[in-house]
């Protein structure tokens, strides 16, 4: 079957037929990738962006908008000691400037998706901290391993860090497979299910700790040196989403697991 493409701007109400007519799924992974401080290209390339593209998906009559979140969503106030549930509260405090402005807007958009076309559905995936071949050079884990190598100290917030959830590309990808063609699970309250795709959970310390005995370099640990204007270095934070719901309502899949991930990327950024 032959595949077109189409590059519009999703900063503006997209234009009648855009999209045809009908359309079974859409799926929005589209984000604004600029600087933190540009918070009219985060609001306009993300935020208003989602909502453009989900007016355009009423108009079109999409029965389902499979949206591309994370677990940043959630509020940064949480004990580390705990996981985030797709329950618990959204941000509301965090200035929109610190690149969080797609997650901002996704509750609008899907209070936007359930009174405008009730009948359409809008499936969110918030996947954690994404592991596997293909992550970008600036990602936190291939910068940290060529910090590691550099013999740099890691700056940790506490004796053991930030909580994290990690979670396999594939198992990722088959997340997003399964929320494009798979029904929504029983009791799914309109407009559709929110879904935490994380797989494990790890301390920072110990992500730190398993990538530097890849390269067979001990870690190096130490305070943060500043204050950043989120908190994340006055005190460990949870940014670890349970993803109980996700592999129970997907069938109960297994997935893969993260340390043979880590130790991969490690040993190929080392030979890089």
């Amino acid at each position: 079957m032959p595949v077109g493409f189409q590059q519009v701007d999703l900063t503006k109400p997209l234009p009648a037929g855009i999209i045809p007519k009908d359309t079974d799924v859409l799926v929005h992974l589209a984000a604004y990738r600029g600087a933190s401080s540009d918070v009219t290209g985060h609001f306009r390339g993300t935020a208003a962006a989602t909502l453009n593209l989900c007016e355009a998906a009423r108009r079109a009559g999409v029965r389902r908008v499979v949206l591309a979140s994370s677990t940043s969503v959630y509020e940064p106030a949480l004990p580390a000691s705990r996981t985030l549930q797709e329950e618990d509260r959204r941000i509301h405090a965090r200035p929109l400037a610190d690149a969080f402005a797609k997650k901002w807007a996704e509750d609008a958009a899907r209070l936007q998706a359930l009174l405008a076309e009730p009948q359409s559905m809008l499936w969110i995936l918030r996947p954690g901290l994404v592991v596997g071949p293909g992550m970008r050079s600036g990602s936190w884990v291939r910068s940290t391993i060529r910090r590691i190598l550099a013999g740099e100290p890691y700056p940790l917030t506490g004796e053991r860090g930030h909580h994290l959830g990690l979670v396999a590309l594939d198992d990722a990808i088959e997340g997003f497979i399964h929320a494009i063609g798979a029904e929504p699970p029983p009791y799914t309250e309109k407009p559709g299910p929110i879904w935490n795709l994380v797989s494990e959970v790890w301390w920072e310390r110990d992500v730190i700790t398993a990538l530097a005995e890849a390269v067979g370099v001990e870690p190096r640990f130490v305070p943060p040196a500043t204050t950043d204007p989120v908190g994340w270095s006055e005190q460990p934070l949870s940014i670890a989403g349970d993803g109980g719901r996700w592999i129970r309502e997907s069938g109960g899949k297994r997935t893969r697991p993260i340390r043979p991930l880590l130790e991969a990327l490690a040993r190929a950024e080392r030979g890089a």
